[in-house]
């Protein structure tokens, strides 16, 4: 079966928001290449409405990541799509067992880095590629050529531009984590520091997150109420459109922080050891970052250098 005869294929994608964003632009083009195929993607709830949006993928099947028992049930719902072609853009242990099954039980084909690949991409584990360059050499072994930049024009809403946003100069401070990486979050006080800075420099701190982060912004506005608080009020739309307006960015290592560099916004990283800047952070050059093993040892004085880089053209 040639690459053009692929009717029905499964990409499987879960991950953080970042891996997501990563994945974007090898998702459209895997869509345009097969044009005509029903394109169906396994991936975690919470992306069902982003993909949906995207308008990139024909059918959305959840994976909830379950026990075992539930797990093969899951597959073999999957294995009675018969999909032509199964792209593992996650390449983890899970979908390592899914590929076995489906190697087992169905006569799919599979691109991915696992052994039951029949396209499989073999990579040198003491020096990895960038998660990127990883998955665009995967594809290309089903000829596929990626472009790398994260495909997100569709999320673009100016009707959602914030009235006290408009006709100023502001900059993105996104002070969040993952509750599963603390961690990797630099002290809402030095936040704060530079929230005081951008101020007296006539700039707005824009202040994003979600209610997860609501502790550390509650610490960031009390010390400096000045800055705009958006917690709870930007979604990925908002967020994209305002990083096509912004000065800059400062941000953790986390999800959001792909998709301000994604819009080619000027972002700076706060990285800990726990942060790999060769693989897993954005590989564009609007994208800085100041790294050290632990990531309050990052002093604000630095950043502060960082972002006068930034906002002095």
């Amino acid at each position: 079966m040639t690459t053009f005869s692929y009717k029905k294929i499964l990409i499987i994608k879960h991950g953080s928001l970042g891996d997501i964003i990563t994945a974007t632009s090898v998702i459209k083009a895997i869509r345009d290449k097969f044009k005509n195929a029903n394109l169906s993607i396994v991936t975690a709830e919470r992306y069902n409405d982003f993909f949906k949006t995207s308008k990139l993928i024909d059918n959305i099947i959840i994976d909830n990541r379950n026990g075992f028992l539930i797990t093969l049930k899951f597959i073999s719902k999957l294995i009675f799509n018969k999909f032509d072609l199964v792209i593992d853009l996650q390449n983890s242990n899970r979908t390592a067992f899914y590929a076995f099954f489906f190697k087992l039980l169905s006569k799919s084909k599979i691109n991915g880095t696992n052994y039951f690949c029949d396209f499989r991409y073999k990579y040198s584990y003491k020096n990895p590629p960038s998660v990127i360059q990883g998955l665009s050499n995967q594809v290309n072994l089903i000829d596929i050529k990626v472009n790398q930049k994260p495909y997100l024009g569709w999320l673009t809403n100016e009707n959602s531009y914030h009235n006290k946003i408009k006709h100023k100069n502001f900059f993105i401070i996104n002070p969040g984590c993952s509750l599963k990486n603390l961690k990797k979050k630099w002290s809402p006080s030095n936040f704060a520091f530079i929230c005081n800075f951008l101020i007296k420099k006539k700039i707005l701190p824009v202040i994003i997150g979600t209610i997860e982060d609501k502790e550390s912004i509650d610490v960031i506005v009390n010390i400096e109420p000045r800055a705009l608080n958006l917690i709870g009020k930007s979604p990925l739309s908002f967020v994209y459109t305002l990083g096509k307006k912004a000065l800059g960015a400062l941000s953790n290592d986390t999800g959001p922080a792909h998709l301000i560099a994604a819009t080619g916004c000027k972002i700076h990283l706060l990285l800990s050891k726990y942060s790999n800047p060769k693989t897993v952070i954005p590989q564009s050059s609007n994208v800085s970052y100041t790294i050290s093993n632990n990531i309050n040892d990052i002093s604000t004085n630095k950043i502060i250098d960082q972002i006068n880089k930034i906002i002095i053209k």
